[in-house]
């Protein structure tokens, strides 16, 4: 005969590991030890039935959507769409099933008819699944609470079964407990506090009120009370700090860790909790010490497989220069992908093709666990999408295929020592050392996607679960972790757009800093590169008489000697990695646009050519492609101005070279514009900027831009004329704007140039300028450190 021992029950394989771990110096037989998954598996039975999975839970649900307007619930009943908005539906056919609760007692509830279009659907879209699983002979969770049986035959062996009870009990999961409970001694033991109070009142029962802060130990199959003990909160040390960014956080974990080691805890028991697990790739990339064990897995994202994925899929979508740069990053040939693959992108897919792709992506990894997950899911797909005719483009089954292998996750097994989980990994287990991050108001607590087809309010009055209660529940966790930690460690991120959770303040009132502390840790990420500046004096002997002098150069030199000495003598060139367009390559193409515009000498200058030629400047940088719409539209108020204009005039020159000799020195540049008026000379220099100013009589005295100036000289010099007019033409505001202090500007250049003829007899000092809003733009601004 066997002997009848003890069954305990955790509610995480992660609890069951940390009980066994705790055993090992005892001298004793362990007890048999399951997850709760586990334990309700194996005692419930269903005759002749079997449970299905995911793949057939969708077919049958997309076979359950025919002959219902499924469009009303904001859901599409098209293949690709359905298989990923399908989860609504299946999780409120859950819900209900698993409180025991009827569309109809909803129906009640929803005093003014608000849902009842919805409900009439989704209720025959329900009776139409569990009729298909009842002629299939199947069972999910949907039907289960019809059909399950109590397995005697598994629970006889056990004379007691003890529950560790972290989290909340469905009505049906319940109703299965207390039928266990009937045939075998089951004692329950769970924590009070202010969170978890909706989840206690399946314990009503009970003689005495359940307080708070308790942890008790109940027996169900007596519906008495065992034992109740006061909850020690075990929290010694608590530091909490806020950064500017996510990814400065991981510089913060890794110093309370090496903090958290110094003070003597053992790595193993150190925990990171992250309320949102996908920061756990942005981990990984940075875990060089390989501190950390991920008890999610490790994300296949920072794999080869996933990442050649990703990369056609993007190439095929957005033909840009970062997606080619990315497949030649990735070694993966342009060609073969615009051949094989681009060529039926937007074609029905068949098997065969698709087993072509996936063969290719696969070819591309060497790493066996994952090949061998990601043929688990190929043969997934291949069940779910060639089982039944479906007429699917290969880019609308690439997007399936790329969300299926998404979810690939590797084993993290001979990692660091240090523990990185997900909330619910915490239930029944407690660390030394507590590290969470992330602890802002979008993340915790995390918001629930359940509640797509009801409020919250018709959801309260049908006692099916809200919104508040799965947080209340989250918090619940929270606080259990934090009580049975020693030290905790919390970081947050603080920005215009995060802010720590209100939670934080329920918790830990008065005790948060608010500062950011970006630059106490940075060192820890970025490796710093100390900048050196030259602060010493430049004094050359040149001779600046027989320099070839254009309007840009002279500006900067009576504007900064340090900055013409840079970039005329040096000729250091600006040197930038930022995707935002400089004035001069805006302005260039303005130029160039205009100047072709123009060359066009025909009556029939419409606005078309303009916009024509603005396409031939498309640019795959989206800063520069945004600037030149702007700037196409602005051309029309400068189309119509122009053409009234030149119906009196006449254009003689575009974009004139000139280079002439005044007062011994030499200028030289390139004049946008020449028209005639009568008899006068009209020189045009075309400006784009949004900050034009237009030297006055008060002020040309102070002036440093004799651009105009060359111009008028060039002018004189060309066309033996002293009849020049000189304009700025705002294409900004679309106006003409004359230099009116030109004569009073050439006397002023005459001295100018006489002082750079003084200057060039000795030796010169080419010193930083004294107004320092000349550095705010200057590409030269970190050498002078201005």
């Amino acid at each position: 005969m066997q002997t009848k021992q003890k069954l305990l029950v955790f509610p995480t394989s992660r609890a069951v590991r940390s009980f066994i771990s705790l055993q090992k110096d005892k001298n004793t037989l362990l007890p048999s030890i399951l997850t709760i998954d586990e334990f309700l598996k194996k005692s419930i039975s269903f005759d002749n039935k079997k449970y299905i999975d995911e793949e057939q839970r969708f077919l049958y649900l997309k076979e359950s959507i025919k002959n219902t307007d499924i469009k009303k619930l904001g859901i599409s009943d098209n293949f690709t769409k359905f298989l990923k908005q399908n989860d609504y539906i299946y999780r409120f056919f859950l819900e209900l099933s698993s409180e025991k609760v009827e569309i109809s007692k909803i129906r009640d509830a929803d005093t003014y008819e608000y849902f009842n279009e919805h409900l009439s659907i989704l209720e025959q879209i329900r009776k139409n699944y569990i009729n298909i699983l009842d002629e299939n002979s199947c069972v999910d969770r949907v039907n289960m609470s019809m059909h399950y049986k109590i397995n005697k035959n598994f629970l006889k062996r056990f004379d007691c079964i003890d529950f560790i009870f972290e989290g909340y009990f469905t009505n049906v999961e319940f109703d299965i407990i207390k039928d266990i409970a009937s045939i075998v001694d089951l004692n329950i033991s769970f924590y009070s506090n202010e969170y978890n109070q909706k989840s206690l009142e399946k314990f009503d029962f009970l003689e005495e009120k359940i307080e708070l802060n308790k942890k008790y130990e109940i027996s169900l199959s007596n519906k008495s009370l065992i034992n109740k003990d006061e909850i020690e909160n075990n929290l010694i040390s608590l530091d909490i700090k806020g950064f500017n960014s996510r990814i400065n956080q991981i510089a913060y974990i890794k110093s309370s860790i090496t903090k958290a080691v110094s003070n003597g805890v053992n790595p193993s028991n150190i925990a990171l909790v992250l309320p949102d697990e996908s920061f756990a790739s942005w981990l990984q990339l940075f875990d060089n010490e390989q501190y950390f064990n991920y008890a999610m897995g490790r994300n296949i994202k920072n794999y080869k497989l996933y990442q050649v994925a990703y990369a056609i899929n993007s190439y095929l979508n957005e033909d840009e220069v970062k997606n080619l740069s990315n497949l030649e990053y990735l070694k993966i040939e342009k060609t073969f992908i615009d051949k094989e693959i681009k060529t039926i992108w937007n074609k029905i897919c068949t098997k065969e093709n698709f087993d072509f792709i996936c063969a290719y992506i696969k070819s591309n990894e060497e790493n066996i666990e994952i090949i061998e997950k990601y043929d688990e899911v190929i043969y997934k797909l291949n069940f779910l999408l060639f089982s039944n005719e479906n007429s699917i483009l290969v880019k609308d089954l690439y997007k399936i295929f790329l969300q299926k292998i998404s979810k690939i996750t590797l084993d993290d097994v001979n990692s660091g020592k240090v523990t990185v989980l997900g909330l619910l990994e915490t239930r029944a287990v407690s660390f030394d050392t507590v590290i969470i991050c992330d602890f802002n108001e979008n993340f915790i607590p995390k918001r629930s996607i359940k509640d797509k087809f009801l409020s919250t309010k018709i959801k309260s009055i049908a006692n099916l679960p809200t919104s508040q209660d799965r947080e209340s529940l989250q918090k619940y966790y929270y606080k259990r972790l934090i009580d049975s930690s020693r030290n905790l460690y919390i970081c947050y991120v603080n920005s215009d757009t995060n802010q720590i959770s209100r939670f934080a303040n329920e918790l830990f009132p008065n005790k948060i800093d608010t500062n950011r502390s970006d630059n106490l840790y940075k060192h820890i990420l970025y490796n710093n590169h100390n900048i050196t500046h030259f602060e010493g004096d430049i004094i050359k002997n040149i001779d600046l008489t027989q320099f070839e002098w254009s309007a840009t150069s002279f500006k900067n030199f009576l504007e900064c000697k340090r900055k013409f000495y840079f970039q005329h003598i040096l000729k250091i060139k600006e040197h930038t990695i930022s995707l935002k367009p400089k004035g001069f390559e805006l302005g260039s193409i303005v130029h160039s646009i205009l100047e072709k515009y123009y060359i066009n000498q025909s009556n029939d200058l419409s606005y078309k050519i303009i916009e024509d030629l603005f396409y031939e400047y498309r640019t795959s940088n989206p800063f520069l492609a945004l600037d030149l719409e702007i700037w196409k539209k602005k051309l029309y108020d400068f189309y119509l101005y122009d053409k009234q204009r030149l119906e009196n005039r006449k254009i003689i020159a575009l974009e004139k070279n000139f280079n002439i000799i005044f007062d011994d020195i030499k200028i030289k540049g390139v004049i946008d514009r020449v028209d005639i008026f009568e008899d006068t000379y009209e020189v045009i220099d075309y400006k784009t900027s949004s900050s034009l100013k237009i030297d006055s009589l008060k002020n040309y005295e102070k002036s440093k831009d004799f651009q105009l100036e060359f111009y008028y000289l060039a002018m004189s010099e060309i066309y033996k004329t002293d009849k020049v007019n000189a304009f700025y033409y705002d294409l900004n505001n679309t106006k003409l704007e004359e230099e009116i202090a030109l004569d009073k500007k050439l006397e002023l250049l005459t001295q100018k140039f006489s002082e750079i003829k003084e200057l060039s007899k000795k030796e010169i000092s080419f010193q930083k300028c004294e107004e320092k809003v000349v550095c705010t733009y200057c590409p030269y601004s970190t050498i002078c450190n201005r």
